[in-house]
């Protein structure tokens, strides 16, 4: 079995904790775990070898809440996988707030900042942070997720001139959906129903393709489904959804070090459980 990489889900000091309250939170969909740092610490030797034997080419910091919350957790796994390109996904309201925080976040290995968004004065907002993280060497990453939030009307252009003003390296479009086996009940699942109109995110995805195929270049396909391509020195590309539900073959987008110390490939399927 190989892997694209290999995502760490931080512990959190309480089930989902997070300084943001977002509307369409995938975690609370899908479900919380007790964290087991014991458990993690056992483990770890085992999944090094695993992400090794998996060709495993990067390490995801991610969680079920925002890692940056827990910062002895997140300095340790930084630590211990040091040795391979680093990413952080995180919502980038405290490194924001706490410039020092994401110098030593560089300095214990950090090689890509990659912030989620909902919302366009957002990339104003997080200027001087960017800007800190391009001065630290860093890519910055904005993974913008398309709600009622962006306005309707936005040409895709707009967008890629925006990150070029606030020092953002790379944009994903990220289509907000209700990920499978989830009830649509919650009150999550019934926000995105009302506020995501999905023909605002494919009109913009099919935007970046015929920009791209006019006026940029092809970078790589990846192997779950998107295409990265180089326009006006901006990365851009696309995710027809939040989270990974599903893989095909022995070829997976990520190996998950779930934060109860077991390792998974689903994010949201216990049954997924490799050790």
């Amino acid at each position: 079995m190989r892997a694209q990489n290999l995502a760490i889900s931080v512990p959190t000091t309480m089930a989902g904790i997070c300084d943001k309250n977002c509307e369409y939170c995938v975690s609370r969909m899908t479900g919380y775990m007790k964290s087991n740092r014991k458990l993690m610490h056992r483990n770890l030797p085992k999944v090094k070898e695993l992400a090794h034997v998996g060709q495993v080419t990067s390490v995801l910091l991610t969680g079920k809440g925002e890692p940056t919350m827990n910062r002895t957790d997140l300095n340790w796994l930084m630590e211990e996988f040091n040795h391979l390109p680093l990413e952080l996904q995180t919502n980038g309201l405290r490194l924001s707030k706490d410039l020092t925080y994401l110098v030593d976040l560089a300095y214990c290995g950090l090689n890509t900042l990659a912030v989620s968004i909902d919302s366009l004065k957002m990339f104003n907002e997080y200027e001087t942070m960017f800007r800190k993280s391009k001065e630290l060497g860093l890519i910055n990453r904005v993974t913008l997720n398309i709600t009622n939030k962006i306005p309707d009307d936005i040409p895709f252009d707009n967008l890629t001139a925006i990150c070029i003003s606030s020092g953002v390296d790379q944009l994903m479009l990220r289509n907000v959906v209700i990920p499978s086996n989830v009830s649509t009940d919650t009150k999550e699942a019934q926000w995105i129903e009302k506020n995501v109109d999905p023909l605002l995110y494919f009109r913009l995805q099919q935007e970046l393709r015929d920009r791209c195929k006019k006026e940029g270049m092809l970078l790589r396909r990846l192997n779950f489904g998107s295409t990265v391509y180089d326009y006006h020195g901006v990365s851009v590309t696309y995710s027809d959804y939040c989270v990974q539900d599903d893989n095909d073959g022995e070829d997976i987008r990520s190996l998950i070090f779930m934060e109860d110390g077991h390792c998974y490939t689903s994010w949201n399927s216990k049954a997924s459980i490799l050790f």
